[in-house]
């Protein structure tokens, strides 16, 4: 399993985003806060330590006038994680705001996954508080989280306070009263990174200092038991998912190939856009939709392989 998780790991970080934004930033960044094992190994084994725990998946990131409702980076990979994790036996919900609620019911719809879909409320408040204590595991995925100022951003500098859920404190308490988190991030500016909060302050455009004047970065300072850095975070999702498709010998859980089309040509439909140009386009974070495909497609490769036994007699 160690094995197929490394390549997860290597495929998960090839950096062929398009310029300006993060690149090969991610991959060092991996090696920083890699240990001795994969990370997607540690995190599958972890989860799979925790047999029927109550997860829940924090995710979405609207920018009203350029991504209203929401991007499709985030949302596809939190219900095909949420699937498996489902299949698995895990009790899960999906947590989002109501700006990226329509588009994330109607993707699950799609691919048959059944998770609850919860909105997000901006807090903190009572409802994050009730959450801390009540889930067993969280994954933040693509999840906007704050810097040292207080203020959430974009990849860019540019400032998103005020346009999302801050569930800085939800993560905290869990992650410092022993629980699992797992943040999930390809900019720096998402929930975990506070785990590598120097380094990426210094390797990443606008680590230091940002274009919105608050005084700060764009890194967060939260950080999570986990940090998973990668080139996208949709990919993450899924390489996790493969990870415990392995782990739990279930290559029944895995996303496919053709639900990976359609689940991005659907988000064209419901307005769910492309990070990378803010269009909504076959594309995610500026990859093209078939460039997508073919990463799921190497993904079900290694499951499919890790768990066939073959010996050669020649």
């Amino acid at each position: 399993m160690k094995i197929a998780c490394d390549n997860i790991d290597r495929l998960v970080n090839v950096a062929i985003r398009p310029k300006g934004m993060p690149r090969s930033q991610m991959s060092d960044l991996y090696d920083l806060v890699k240990g001795e094992n994969p990370i997607s190994y540690d995190v599958a084994k972890a989860v799979l330590d925790q047999p029927g725990a109550k997860v829940g998946i924090f995710t979405g990131a609207a920018v009203p006038g350029h991504l209203p409702k929401g991007e499709n980076d985030g949302p596809l990979g939190s219900i095909v994680l949420g699937r498996a994790l489902q299949k698995l036996g895990y009790d899960v919900n999906i947590y989002t705001e109501l700006e990226n609620m329509e588009g994330t019911v109607a993707e699950a719809k799609l691919i048959g996954c059944e998770v609850p879909i919860i909105e997000l409320e901006r807090g903190p408040g009572a409802q994050h508080s009730r959450l801390s204590k009540e889930l067993d595991i969280a994954f933040a995925i693509e999840k906007a989280g704050v810097n040292d100022f207080g203020v959430q951003h974009s990849v860019n500098g540019n400032s998103r306070k005020g346009t999302r859920a801050v569930i800085d404190d939800l993560i905290d308490t869990m992650t410092n009263s022993g629980k699992l988190t797992v943040g999930l991030g390809d900019g720096g500016n998402e929930i975990g990174f506070g785990k590598v909060f120097e380094k990426a302050s210094d390797i990443l455009p606008y680590g230091r200092e940002c274009q919105c004047g608050c005084g700060g970065g764009i890194v967060t300072v939260t950080a999570t038991t986990y940090l998973y850095p990668i080139s996208v975070s949709n990919w993450g999702a899924y390489a996790l998912t493969s990870a415990l498709a392995i782990g739990a010998e279930r290559p029944d859980i895995i996303l496919e190939p053709e639900e990976e089309g359609e689940m991005l040509r659907l988000a064209i439909d419901l307005d769910l856009r492309d990070g990378g140009t803010g269009t909504a386009v076959f594309a995610v974070d500026g990859i093209s939709g078939e460039a997508s495909m073919g990463f799921v497609e190497l993904l079900k490769e290694i499951v499919i392989v890790a768990l066939t036994p073959y010996e050669r007699d020649f």
